[in-house]
């Protein structure tokens, strides 16, 4: 099954691609809300084309944050479950891990998408914890 991992945030979106056959998450893009100025549903409509290029059959959503960014979580998987079935998952320190890998690469982190690596370490774990069960 093809499955799309999300980090969701206000400004950027992280969006990673998986497989639960072959267990493996990889990044695939960032989506820039501030600098393109998409609206929420300029934001659904990029995240289904991505579903419907790739055959994605499920999303995975990472949440940590409580309150309001809970909330806008909550609200963005509502709006991608018209298309395909969502799970949200805990995500806590997923970006600030993905940092502090990427402080060992030096110069050559320049060129990774911190925001997409973040989506597919919520997916790998995802894939990981399937794998398990």
């Amino acid at each position: 099954m093809r499955v799309l991992g999300i980090d969701y945030g206000t400004k950027r979106i992280g969006v990673a691609i998986g497989d639960s056959e072959a267990k493996v998450a990889v990044p695939l893009a960032t989506l820039e809300m501030k600098n393109v100025k998409l609206k929420m549903q300029n934001v659904v409509s990029e995240i289904v084309r991505i579903m419907k290029e790739e055959d994605i059959e499920l999303v995975v959503m990472g949440q940590g944050g409580k309150g309001s960014m809970e909330a806008k979580v909550r609200e963005f998987a509502q709006r991608l479950r018209k298309f395909v079935p969502v799970e949200i998952v805990d995500e806590h320190f997923t970006t600030v891990q993905v940092e502090r890998a990427m402080k060992g690469y030096g110069k050559a982190r320049k060129g990774i998408d911190k925001d997409a690596a973040a989506a597919a370490l919520i997916l790998q774990g995802w894939l990981d914890r399937l794998a398990k069960a």
